[in-house]
């Protein structure tokens, strides 16, 4: 199966910002209302480590698998860290584990199910908390 790779940047103080290449099939609307409606999902679910503003700089991208009712399959795995300095190297783990707990608690993401069809099963996510308003 096909896999969508979904960019959702986690920003509080602007609208849903998400985005995505529309699998072949999606109309490129369907694709940036859908994976903006999953952004907002999963970031009211991200919980900000309580670390030093440094730390808060690091940007945490996560493989997640879905299955058709929105339920994650496995935990999502970290497939890159930027921003880690020698400075904030010590708030790296922190800020993984705060990333792959905030998909865990928003599982079941609410995503058209016959949109799986089409790929929608297989997301990369960017949390990037020093972004947030």
């Amino acid at each position: 199966m096909r896999t969508l790779l979904v960019s959702l940047l986690l920003l509080t103080s602007l609208s849903a910002c998400a985005t995505a290449s529309a699998p072949r099939g999606i109309a490129p609307e369907l694709a940036r209302k859908v994976t903006a409606d999953a952004a907002a999902q999963v970031r009211r679910c991200y919980r900000t480590p309580k670390i030093m503003g440094e730390g808060k700089r690091i940007t945490t991208r996560l493989h997640v698998r879905y299955a058709p009712d929105g339920t994650i399959l496995g935990l999502p795995t970290v497939i890159s860290q930027s921003g880690v300095t020698p400075s904030n190297q010590i708030f790296a783990d922190e800020m993984a584990e705060a990333a792959i707990a905030s998909v865990v608690r928003c599982s079941p993401l609410k995503l058209p199910p016959e949109l799986y069809e089409f790929g929608w099963n297989s997301f990369e996510l960017t949390f990037s908390p020093a972004l947030r308003g």
